[in-house]
């Protein structure tokens, strides 16, 4: 029983021993020259660094610690008083904390020894950020008390609205009975005001024993706390020991019924056996005791080297989070969550904003496996390849086929225009066919029936461009007599692979004829005649004479018009000089058809 604080056969050295006020403490820290401590008789500071731990502690946390040897009891009232400070470890003279899992710094630990398995603290004096809180802890009589058994009730008790002051001593005045079969309470004071007034379950029906120092969640800041005048009383002696200010405060700080943080009642993983291989995706899931608000976005540690996210849940009691086999995955025969991140500000709270207690979050899913390896492709138990090749590895595309009419066209100048007269046309409905033309010089220009005019030596029509038709105009305007050829080939492409065949290219020769001595709206007229009616070998000299009589005087008369442009077709076409246009046009006028027939029939070459 320790009544007067005072320390003696001090030491820091891991799994040692010395003594407040007559109580033996173990020492539990990473055994660096900073981590313990004693700068007088009644005053220890501990100090942790990022990877400063115990000898049986993972890395994940930061510890330096003593703990009371001797065991107390259950059903023990327990009086326990010392005064506590944090120093500044930030800028002006401020308190840092970003451990995101817990910070204590007091604890009554449970004998995990008689219990058979690992727990948190009963209750507990901790940090949440730069504020004092306390939390005390229960289970029902005979219930398993480990974290990941899903019984233990966490209660947060207090949570000091103002943030704590650094180098200024703080008294904390604590009474408790640590009993979950009835008569548990806990009751603390600080500076002189009562903010814990518990009654009812507390413990895991298990003896306890008192811890200073430093134990949280691996963080990057370093912390040193201080205590001094350290005394502890049990049994009769705690009871008559009242404080020496008033406890109640002047106003009630504690409702009633406290305000419980939620707990991880339960974790779940889908799939929930079998062996997941690169690329699988499982799916975690929290379930709590109660609704929760979720900012940022918390992650899940795994024992498989990687972490799942949260997806959702927000607003409800159940939290999604998903985890995506890479191959950089350590390969593992049970996936187990190891614990819950929440960096970047990221929280999850009830509607009253206590932190939820995550710690049930922590399980093992026996029969989950992690395989870091790609799956392979099941093989077939039967020969699955036909004698012959019933499907092409790839879609196929369809050569089109275009058609052109004439390979040979002449155009007049000056305006002068002649269908190009090609289609397209294709098998496959599927596909996209295009006519690419080249070689179209600079005096011609095609245009589709939709009125869109194209120029240039390399151009690309659509199929419902060409469907449309294409026009081909001259506008030549030299004396010389110019012959262009074009290029035209027909593409299709598949829509779905974007494979491209097309069909064997095809030419076009296109004559601009040297202009006649008529004037160009004749010459143009004729041009176009001659390119309907054929070439110089002309089948007209080769027609039978024909006789008009009275009786059939207007069918002849438009005959008389058709044979006028032929006449003057075949003139132009022979170029023999030897007939004056003139007495062509006069004759035709006369309907005389012997003279007609005559000069058909004449020879001009």
């Amino acid at each position: 029983m320790d009544t007067t604080g005072t320390i003696t056969s001090f030491s820091s050295a891991p799994m040692t021993r010395f003594s407040i006020g007559g109580d033996s403490y173990g020492v539990q820290d990473a055994s660096t020259s900073y981590s313990l401590t004693n700068p007088d008789p009644q005053t220890l500071r501990f100090e942790v660094k990022q990877g400063d731990y115990a000898w049986y502690d993972s890395s994940s946390v930061d510890r330096s610690e003593v703990s009371g040897v001797n065991n107390i009891p259950g059903g023990t009232p327990i009086a326990l008083n010392y005064q506590f400070m944090v120093e500044a470890n930030g800028a002006n003279g401020s308190f840092t904390n970003t451990a995101d899992g817990w910070f204590i710094v007091g604890q009554m630990h449970n004998d995990d020894w008689s219990s058979g398995v690992g727990t948190s603290p009963p209750f507990a004096i901790q940090l949440v950020g730069n504020h004092l809180q306390i939390v005390a802890r229960y289970v029902q009589p005979g219930q398993d008390p480990s974290n990941g058994a899903g019984n233990v009730q966490m209660l947060t008790l207090w949570t000091d609205p103002n943030p704590i002051q650094t180098g200024v001593y703080n008294n904390i005045q604590i009474q408790a009975d640590v009993s979950n079969t009835g008569g548990g309470y806990l009751k603390v004071s600080i500076n002189g005001t009562q903010v814990v007034n518990y009654s009812g379950p507390l413990g895991y029906g298990q003896a306890t024993n008192w811890e200073y120092g430093i134990y949280r969640s691996s963080a990057p800041e370093t912390v040193a706390v201080d205590y001094r005048n350290m005394t502890l009383l049990t049994g009769a002696a705690a009871t008559s020991t009242q404080p020496t200010t008033p406890t109640q405060p002047t106003t009630p700080t504690t409702p009633t019924t406290p305000n419980v943080a939620p707990t991880v009642t339960q974790a779940s993983a889908s799939p929930g056996t079998g062996t997941e291989h690169v690329g699988d995706v499982v799916t975690l899931t929290l379930t709590l005791s109660e609704t929760v608000t979720v900012t940022g976005t918390p992650t899940l540690s795994l024992n498989d080297g990687a972490s799942a996210t949260y997806v959702g849940g927000s607003g409800t009691n159940t939290l999604t989070f998903q985890t995506k086999v890479a191959s950089t995955d350590t390969n593992t025969s049970a996936l187990a969550i190891t614990g819950v991140n929440l960096a970047n500000g990221a929280s999850i709270k009830d509607s009253g904003g206590l932190a939820a207690n995550l710690s049930g979050a922590v399980k093992t899913f026996s029969g989950l496996q992690i395989s870091n390896t790609p799956i392979m492709p099941t093989q077939p138990t039967t020969p699955t390849t036909p004698t012959t090749p019933t499907t092409p590895s790839t879609p196929t595309v369809t050569t089109p086929v275009l058609s052109v009419a004439d390979s040979s066209l002449w155009v007049a100048g000056r305006g002068g225009h002649v269908d190009l007269g090609t289609t397209l046309s294709t098998t496959d409905p599927n596909d996209k066919i295009s006519l690419n033309i080249k070689g179209l010089p600079k005096y011609e220009t095609i245009t589709t029936g939709d009125g869109t005019t194209f120029r240039g030596g390399d151009i690309t029509l659509s199929s419902a461009q060409v469907a449309s038709g294409l026009t081909l105009t001259s506008y030549y305007r030299g004396n010389a007599h110019p012959v262009a050829t074009l290029t035209l080939t027909a593409s299709a492409t598949d829509p779905v692979t974007g494979a491209v065949t097309s069909a064997t290219p095809q030419t076009i020769t296109v004559t601009d004829p040297r202009p006649s001595a008529t004037s160009g709206s004749t010459a143009n007229q004729g041009h176009g005649l001659h390119h309907h009616l054929g070439s110089g070998s002309s089948t007209l000299a080769a027609t039978v004479p024909q006789t008009t009589s009275l009786a059939n005087y207007d069918t002849a008369k438009g005959s008389h018009a058709s044979h006028s442009f032929a006449l003057l077709n075949q003139y132009l076409a022979g170029g023999s000089g030897r007939v004056d246009g003139g007495q062509i046009a006069a004759a035709i006028s006369n309907g005389t058809a012997w003279m007609q027939n005559s000069f058909l029939t004449k020879p001009h070459h």
